[in-house]
C-alpha cells in the first residue's frame, strides 16, 4: 500500500480538470458556479476512488479557527466509568456531533496544577473550551483573566457564561410528589462538595418545605455525609425515623436501597427514596424515582453558546433550564 497521501491535483489529473475545479467541486460550489453536473460527478468519483479529502485544518486555519472545541475534565470527573460525570460527558458528545464540529478532550491528571491545566487550554489548538460543574476550581480565573472563548455546563454560580439548572426547583417538585403519596417524615442526604452555591440552594429548598409541606424544621434533618452506611444507621437513630429520604445523587439513593433489601426494610411502603440526575441503572429490578437534570439540553446549549461566543455573536451570560421529577416505584 502506498503510504503517500493522495493530492488535490491528483484528482485533477485522473479528472482531467484544473485543481481549482476540484476545489470548488468539493466545497459543494459547483453548481452555483455553473460547473457541468457531469463534471462534478466526475470529479467527486476520482477523489473517492483515491480516497482524497480536503483538508478541514487547513480550511480552518485560513479562517483564523481551528474548527476544534476543548473539553476540561478534572481527575475527579473522568476517573469513574458511570455516573453523573460520564453521563455528562456523553451528552456533551452527543451535542458535539450535532453541531459537527470537532472536540480534544483533555483529562487532566490528579492534583494537576492550574496553571499547568490552562496551558492544555490556552496553548492548544482549540477555539474555545468547555468546564463542566468547575466550581472553585481555579482554572476559571485564568480563563476569565485573558478572555478565552469558554462556556459552562451545570454549575450556574460560574463566572463563565454557562447552562445550567435548578437544583431548587427539583428539590420542591421531589417534596411536593412525596406531599402528595402521603409521607410525613422526609430527611435529606447530602454530601461534601466544593459546590456550595448550587448544595446550598438545595437545602435551603428542601427546609423551607419540610416546614411548609410537612411541619418540620427541615434544617434539623439535613443528613451530610461521605458514607451512606453512616447515613442509613443515623437516619434509623432519629427518632421518629424519616419515611422518605431525599438524596443527592441516584448512586447514594440505590446504594441505600441495596441496604434497606438487606435490612429488610420495605421501599416504598416503610421508606420512600428519591435519588438525583435521573441516571439509567443497569442491573436493577428498581425504577426510582428521581429528580431529572436536563443534561441534553445543558450540552445542546452549551455548545451554541461556545460557537456563538467564538463567532462573536451576543449571548446571554446566563441560562437557567428546568428541573423535571422522573417518578419511579421507589416512592
Amino acid at each position: 500500500m502506498s503510504t503517500r497521501r493522495p493530492t488535490r491535483r491528483d484528482v485533477a489529473l485522473k479528472a482531467g480538470v484544473a485543481p481549482s475545479t476540484v476545489s470548488l467541486v468539493l466545497q459543494n460550489k459547483g453548481d452555483e458556479l455553473r460547473i457541468p453536473a457531469c463534471t462534478q460527478d466526475r470529479v467527486r468519483e476520482a477523489a473517492r476512488s483515491l480516497g482524497y479529502y480536503p483538508n478541514w485544518h487547513i480550511g480552518s486555519v485560513l479562517k483564523g479557527r481551528s474548527g476544534v472545541l476543548g473539553l476540561y475534565l478534572r481527575w475527579d470527573q473522568w476517573c469513574r466509568p458511570d455516573g453523573y460525570w460520564p453521563t455528562l460527558h456523553w451528552n456533551v458528545q452527543c451535542a458535539v456531533a450535532e453541531a459537527d464540529v470537532r472536540l480534544l478532550v483533555h483529562n487532566a491528571r490528579r492534583e494537576c496544577p492550574t496553571e499547568e491545566a490552562f496551558a492544555r487550554q490556552a496553548g492548544g489548538i482549540v477555539d474555545g473550551v468547555i468546564i463542566l460543574n468547575s466550581g472553585k476550581d481555579p482554572i476559571v480565573n485564568r480563563i476569565v483573566e485573558v478572555g478565552l472563548p469558554a462556556v459552562e455546563i451545570g454549575d450556574p454560580y460560574s463566572q463563565l457564561p454557562f447552562v445550567g439548572n435548578d437544583g431548587g426547583e427539583g428539590i420542591r417538585l421531589a417534596m411536593e410528589h412525596l406531599s402528595e403519596r402521603g409521607y410525613k417524615w422526609p430527611a435529606y442526604i447530602g454530601h461534601y462538595t466544593s459546590y456550595e452555591e448550587a448544595a446550598n440552594v438545595r437545602k435551603q429548598a428542601f427546609a423551607y418545605d419540610a416546614r411548609n409541606l410537612f411541619g418540620l424544621d427541615g434544617a434539623q434533618r439535613t443528613l451530610l455525609t461521605l458514607h451512606v452506611s453512616e447515613v442509613f444507621d443515623a437516619l434509623l437513630s432519629i427518632n421518629p425515623r424519616p419515611d422518605c429520604v431525599i438524596c443527592e445523587s441516584d448512586e447514594y439513593a440505590y446504594q441505600l436501597l441495596q441496604l434497606c433489601a438487606t435490612r429488610g426494610i420495605s421501599v416504598p411502603e416503610e421508606l420512600a427514596i428519591v435519588g438525583s440526575d435521573a441516571l439509567p441503572a443497569f442491573g436493577s429490578l428498581r425504577v426510582m424515582t428521581s429528580i431529572a437534570s436536563p443534561m441534553k439540553e445543558m450540552a445542546t446549549w452549551g455548545i451554541q453558546k461556545l460557537l456563538a461566543i467564538i463567532e462573536g455573536r451576543p449571548i446571554e451570560h446566563g441560562t437557567m433550564l428546568p428541573s423535571t421529577l422522573r417518578i419511579g416505584d421507589t416512592t
